[in-house]
Order: C-alpha cells, then sequence, then structure tokens
C-alpha cells in the first residue's frame, strides 16, 4: 500500500531533502481523474483497514435525545442559511464555462461533438487522462543508509534522558506526580458506576487510553490536576468520566449547576457537549452549551433550569453572568480548563482569571493542555491547590502511526504550491482528507479551485458564519464532502472520525502547531498519513521535526511534467475564480442591503408600537477596551525590551510567536510609541538645577498672589545680590565696558579702586 503513493524517501537528520527530477523516471501511480456518478460506491469500497469502523470518538445521530446535540444546533441555525452556497456558484460558473467551449468547438464534425458529449465532464477537462491511466510507475521507496538511522535512534535516546531530567526539575512546583500510570488497567478496573460502563461499551471503547488510565483515577479521588498530553490521546473522556461519577455519586439536593467545562473555541465545545452526553446517556444527567453564535435566549432558558454540567466558552460565559441575573458560579464543585494553552492564545487570560475568582473557593479543578508554556504554569498557579502533574508524552511528540511526508518546495517555485496540492488530490488522495492554510484567503481560494477541478469540497474558517462552519463539519463527517480546507481554526481538538490524511499547504510557525494539525489524523491508535509542502524558509523547522521523529520520515516527489500540466490549468481557470468572486461581491451587497431594509423595518414598527425597552446587554469588554489593553500590553513589553540586549531578542522572538498586528492596532502602537520616545527625551533634557547660596524667592503662590508685591531699592538689591557676577564685581571693581560706559579711564595694571579725590574730580565736568 505504501508503494502505491509516490516517490518515497526517508529523512535524515542531516540529509538534504531531494529535489523534483525533470525526468519521468518515478511517476507515481496515476489513479487517473475522478468519476462523479462512481464517487460514493468507491468511498464504501476503497475504505482501508487502517480506520476501525467499530471505533466511535463522535456522536452519531439517534444515539441519545438531547436538546443540544449538533443536529438540535443545526435546527436552530437553519434560518440563517444563505440563498446560495459557493458549491453553487463554481457549479454554475463550470456549467457556463463548458456552454462556451462547446459553442467555441461549434465549427467542428459531428464525429467529433458525439465523441464530446460521451464523455464524462472530468476527460474533457483533463485531455492527457488518458497517458495518466497507462503503465503504472511504482514509487521507489529509498530509506537512507542505516548510519542515519542510528543517528535518529541516538537523538531519540537522548531526547528522552533530556525529558527525565526536565521532569525531574520540574516536579519541585508540583504536590506530586503521577504520569506513571498501570498500564493494564482497564475500564472495569477503575470502578466506575454501571451506566457509565454501559456508555463506555455503547460507544465503542474497549481499553483506555494512557491519559485515561493516568488521569480517571487520579480525578475519582478528588485531587486538582494538571495533564498535558498530545492531541488524539482522548482528553475529554478522561476529564469527563470522573465527573460523571462524581454526579451519579452524590446526587444534587437542590437545581444548581456543579461543574463548569471551559473551552476555547465552538466546534470544540459542541464536541465536547457531544461525548460528554454520550457517556451521560444512561445516567439521570442534564448538560448545556453556551457558545458564541447560537441563539443567546434559549441558552438562558436552560441555565435557568440549572443543568449538572455546563460546556462553554469564556466570551459567552461571562455575557450570560453579566445579562442573566439568576445565573451565578458560587456552586461550582468541578472546574475543568480544556485546551488551556490556546485560550491563553486567544487573549482569554483576563475572563478566565474573573471566571476562576467567581467559583467556588472549595472546589476540584483540572487543566488540561497540549503544551505547557510559562502562561499555563502561571495560569495553574492561580487557579490550582497542591496539583496532581500529569505528563503522559511530550507536547512535540506526533500519533506513533502516523507516516509523516514533506515535499520539496525549490526557491524559485514556491507558486507550484497550488498546483502541488491539486495534483495530490486529484491523483493520490481523494477522499477524507484535511487541507491546512495559513491564511483564510487561501482557504476560500483553494475550495474555489479544488471546487473548479470537480472535487467535493468544504471550507472551515473564521470568517464564515457559525451555521456555515457547523454545516462543514458536518458535511465532512457525513462523507458528502471528500475534502476540508481550513485554517488553524480546526487544527485544535476537533476529533473527526476517519481523517486519512492531512496536508499542510504551507508549514505552521511553530512545531506546536504542527503536531496539533498532523493530529487530525492517526487518531485513538489508528493510522493516518501527513503531506507537507516545506519551502526554503522552513527547512530549519522539517530538520527539528526529523530529529523529533521516532519512525522514519519520507520524502514525497511529484514528477515536474505533472506539476506544469496543473499549473497550466490553474492559469486557464483564473478568469472562473474572478467569476466566481464577483458572484460571491453582488450576493453580499444584495444581503447588506436586504439587511438594511429589515432594520429600517423594525425600527418603524418599534416606532408605531413604542413597546418596553428592555435593558441594553452588558460586555465584559467592548472591542475598544480590549485593543487598548492589547496595545497597551504590547507597549509595556517594548518598553522592557528597551532596556537590554537579552530582554530585547526575548521581545522580539515573542513577538515573532504572538503574530502580527492589525494595521489600525500597528498605527496606534506606533503613535504611542513616540509619545513614549518623546516623554523619555524630556526626561533626559530635564536636568536638576544647580544649589544657589541663597535661593531666588518664588511668586507667593495661593491667596498671598492677591497681594502687590513691594519693590526693592537699588541698595537692597545690591546687598542681597550674592551671584557670582555681583561678588567680581565688588572685589575687582567696574568691568572693562562698564567703564566706557560711565567714560572711566581703562587701567591695564595696578588697582581698579582710586582715591575720592580723583574719583569726585573725574565725575565734575
Amino acid at each position: 500500500m505504501l508503494e502505491e503513493l509516490g516517490l518515497i524517501g526517508t529523512i535524515g537528520e542531516d540529509d538534504e531533502v531531494p529535489g523534483d527530477p525533470e525526468s519521468d523516471s518515478g511517476d507515481e501511480e496515476e489513479e487517473g481523474p475522478i468519476v462523479l456518478g462512481r464517487k460514493q460506491k468507491a468511498l464504501q469500497k476503497n475504505r482501508s483497514t487502517d480506520f476501525n469502523p467499530d471505533f466511535v470518538f463522535t456522536e452519531k445521530e439517534g444515539a441519545y435525545d438531547g436538546s443540544w446535540a449538533m443536529a438540535d444546533v443545526m435546527s436552530q441555525l437553519k434560518k440563517k442559511r444563505a440563498a446560495t452556497t459557493l458549491d453553487e456558484k463554481i457549479e454554475k460558473v463550470r456549467k457556463k464555462r463548458k456552454a462556451e467551449d462547446k459553442e467555441a468547438k461549434s465549427g467542428k464534425s459531428e464525429k467529433e461533438k458525439e465523441a464530446k458529449e460521451g464523455s464524462e465532464p472530468e476527460e474533457q477537462e483533463d485531455p492527457e487522462g488518458k497517458d495518466e491511466e497507462g503503465p503504472e510507475d511504482e514509487d521507489s521507496e529509498t530509506d537512507y543508509s542505516s548510519a542515519d538511522e542510528n543517528i535518529l535512534t541516538k537523538a531519540d535516546t537522548l531526547k528522552v534522558k533530556e525529558r527525565k531530567k526536565k521532569k525531574g526539575q520540574e516536579t519541585g512546583g508540583f504536590f506530586e506526580d503521577a504520569s506513571q500510570y498501570d498500564e493494564n488497567l482497564s475500564f472495569q478496573d477503575m470502578n466506575l458506576s454501571r451506566p457509565l460502563l454501559k456508555a463506555i461499551t455503547a460507544m465503542g471503547f474497549k481499553q483506555p487510553t494512557p491519559i485515561q488510565k493516568a488521569c480517571i483515577p487520579v480525578g475519582l479521588l478528588g485531587k486538582d490536576i494538571c495533564a498535558c498530553a498530545a492531541t488524539g490521546t482522548g482528553k475529554t473522556a478522561a476529564f469527563a468520566l470522573p465527573v460523571l461519577e462524581r454526579l451519579i455519586y452524590k446526587p444534587r439536593q437542590a437545581p444548581v449547576t456543579r461543574v463548569l467545562v471551559l473551552v476555547p473555541t465552538r466546534e470544540l465545545g459542541i464536541q465536547v457537549h457531544s461525548v460528554t452526553k454520550q457517556l451521560a446517556q444512561f445516567c439521570n444527567i442534564t448538560t448545556c452549551l453556551a457558545v458564541g453564535g447560537l441563539d443567546v435566549k434559549s441558552q438562558e432558558a436552560a441555565l435557568r433550569a440549572a443543568p449538572d454540567i455546563l460546556i462553554a466558552t469564556p466570551g459567552r460565559l461571562i455575557d450570560h453572568l453579566h445579562n442573566c441575573p439568576s445565573f451565578h458560579l458560587s456552586s461550582i464543585e468541578v472546574l475543568i480548563l480544556d485546551e488551556a494553552d490556546r485560550m491563553l492564545d486567544e487573549y482569554f487570560e483576563e475572563q478566565m482569571k474573573e471566571i476562576i475568582r467567581m467559583c467556588s473557593h472549595h472546589r476540584q479543578t483540572m487543566l488540561f493542555s497540549a503544551t505547557m508554556t510559562d502562561e499555563v504554569k502561571d495560569l495553574a498557579s492561580v487557579s490550582l491547590k497542591n496539583p496532581v502533574r500529569i505528563f503522559v508524552n511530550s507536547n512535540t511528540d506526533v500519533a506513533p502511526f502516523l507516516r509523516q511526508e514533506f515535499i520539496r518546495i525549490r526557491p524559485n517555485r514556491e507558486g507550484d504550491r497550488e498546483a502541488i496540492v491539486a495534483a495530490l488530490l486529484t491523483r493520490t488522495f481523494t477522499d477524507h482528507v484535511m487541507l491546512f492554510t495559513q491564511t483564510k484567503k487561501q482557504a476560500h481560494r483553494m475550495h474555489i479551485l479544488l471546487g473548479l477541478l470537480g472535487l467535493q469540497v468544504g471550507e472551515l474558517h473564521g470568517n464564515l458564519s457559525q451555521t456555515q462552519r457547523l454545516e462543514a463539519l458536518r458535511r465532512f463527517k457525513d462523507e458528502q464532502i471528500d475534502i476540508l480546507v481550513a485554517t488553524d481554526v480546526a487544527a485544535r481538538g476537533l476529533d473527526i472520525e476517519g481523517v486519512k490524511t492531512v496536508i499542510n499547504f504551507t508549514m505552521p510557525n511553530t512545531i506546536k502547531h504542527y503536531v496539533h494539525r498532523v493530529g487530525r489524523t492517526a487518531r485513538a491508535g489508528r493510522a493516518g498519513r501527513s503531506v507537507s509542502l516545506v519551502g526554503e524558509e522552513e527547512r530549519k523547522m522539517l530538520k527539528e521535526i526529523v530529529k523529533a521523529a521516532k519512525a522514519p520520515v519520507k520524502a514525497r516527489i511529484l514528477p515536474q511534467d505533472v506539476i506544469l500540466k496543473f499549473r497550466d490549468k490553474i492559469e486557464k481557470m483564473e478568469k472562473d475564480v474572478y467569476a466566481v468572486l464577483q458572484l460571491e461581491a453582488e450576493e453580499k451587497e444584495l444581503q447588506h442591503s436586504e439587511a438594511q431594509i429589515n432594520t429600517a423595518k423594525r425600527l418603524l414598527e418599534k416606532g408605531k408600537e413604542a413597546p418596553n425597552h428592555e435593558p441594553e446587554r452588558s460586555w465584559f469588554q467592548t472591542k475598544e477596551e480590549r485593543k487598548k489593553e492589547k496595545i497597551a500590553k504590547a507597549l509595556q513589553e517594548f518598553d522592557l525590551a528597551l532596556r537590554g540586549k537579552k530582554k530585547r531578542k526575548k521581545f522580539m522572538k515573542d513577538a515573532k510567536k504572538k503574530g502580527e498586528m492589525t494595521a489600525e492596532e500597528r498605527s496606534q502602537f506606533e503613535i504611542l510609541k513616540a509619545q513614549m520616545f518623546a516623554e523619555r527625551l524630556a526626561k533626559r533634557n530635564r536636568r536638576a538645577k544647580r544649589a544657589r547660596a541663597m535661593p531666588e524667592e518664588e511668586p507667593a503662590r495661593g491667596p498671598a498672589k492677591k497681594q502687590k508685591q513691594v519693590k526693592k531699592s537699588v541698595f537692597d538689591e545690591e546687598l542681597t545680590n550674592t551671584s557670582k557676577k555681583a561678588l567680581k564685581q565688588y572685589r575687582a571693581g567696574p568691568s572693562f565696558e562698564e567703564r566706557k560706559q560711565l567714560g572711566l579711564p581703562h587701567q591695564r595694571r595696578g588697582g581698579n579702586f582710586k582715591s575720592k579725590s580723583s574719583r569726585c574730580l573725574m565725575l565734575v565736568p
């Protein structure tokens, strides 16, 4: 199976990644174009045996009755659906282009017309398909020498030793370390209640994952937990099972919310909610979901009913705390912070601290994070009491059954990325693929390009509404689309069953983000593959990944003629991409004008009816306040960075990690920076004045100002004048200029003072 996927070789630590050969000697196996009519059947037949169909990690329709399941969430948002989807626009442009092509070729003979009409739509676009379906070009899998493998294994053993040393140093700040766990532990050995064991069996869980084996026994003891584990290891069940066991064991006396789960994104919140519902399907435990993008009023009604477990994003939770008088957090017994590092990255620090302050002091807190940064440690010190440290594996470890592949992009061929991705998706990886891009704009463009090539594509990023985001996820899970183009919004925590391949259009900023991206596949003990496009500037990260890899890393080579063919296709499709974007812009303008008309109508109706005005919603922070806080923080860091070389270096390094500010924020930051420099310059110029023998009298302040100052006589002025100039004058007599003004003769030598008689004679005319 591995030999069918491209020219592949192992990458060593110090090895150069091989480039693209110009010859056709190592072509991949050509699978030919995709025929739309046979698509669904092919998906069912060609399902790999590496993916266990019995393993259920996310919800399935009909598994339980719940008011906040995915289907119910979608039903709430159905009304907001756009008039036409992007796929419909793409299809419209494709049909139009085909019609134009037919008209242009109307001068040809009848036989040629019939041959074209009889062929499939993909074959019209790809006249070279016959050549592709010819002889198979097997991939040559060339591993490097044994010496390179020895180097890799040595690097791994050294890394393990370093980790052990670090663990020994880090345990000092924690109450105890429970990273060592019983590997033979099963769900039956954990003393869980029967309803939970029944739900575990119904969901298809057979053996607990390492993080579950380590966390569940400690969580059942009621201790605070600070857990760090790689993505895709089952952290949701690790905190949900102890919580549910506690709620079953101690039924509530009064209707209050006893468990709060904080998550960074809406999609992750929906997923955690669905998994919790499935685990609690045989218990009498109620759950509620409070995330952005969903109906506020229905959420408020659900919160008034006081559900046992609340899953929320920080922003929406604080909104409810400020605007829902009957809802409070004083009765919270268990607080769970899931993906804490991501929440801190999203500037939720202040919101999280406020929520933690509002919760009961006598609570159990569980903090879960894929990475243990300094910020996360600070949050742990604020929120946890004598926490148990559970670090199952390193945050730089990828899944054990993940096959990592890289495609080298030469410096002068950066423009080939789109062509390479298009070739991979049409020829080799045809279904269950997630394509990650760095920007929202690039994700949207790739959706249009791949759609025009005839592939079933969806997109997921921050520019979409909540309806569109959930709809894209649902369609991908239900296998209605084969490729999901996403930004890093989908890189954290989302568990989508059956993802076979992850493709990185560009490498992410850090190894941490790379691990999260490729963690969407090879989850829960299944196999998967990642293919990353590596440019010249990204080679440093590739070396680090190769050094950290436990399994051999492969180099995939695409034939140059295939890349050129797809590059030409994309160039021809540029006008179609522009046409789709124009259709979108027109529809957006139409919707905007309709929204304005509806708003005006509503205002007119309100004016006629004059209803009772509801109090305006209060917010934790306005956008302006948040922006000011962000700029002030950046300025403070910049101010600190100016004080020394080491701090300046650290500041520049951290600034790159945090990402760039918007143009407006940057301009405000520059203004504040200029003000700061001006203040510093003024302080430097403001030097301390010299001490005087007798300070000058300051003008009277306050009520004394009104009194008229008495003018001193000339004698008094001369008597009290102790300046250097006056003293010199009295000691040495008048100066040369004064003598000239008075008409006194100038004496170069001898004393300046004369007798009274001579002075009087000189003064007489």
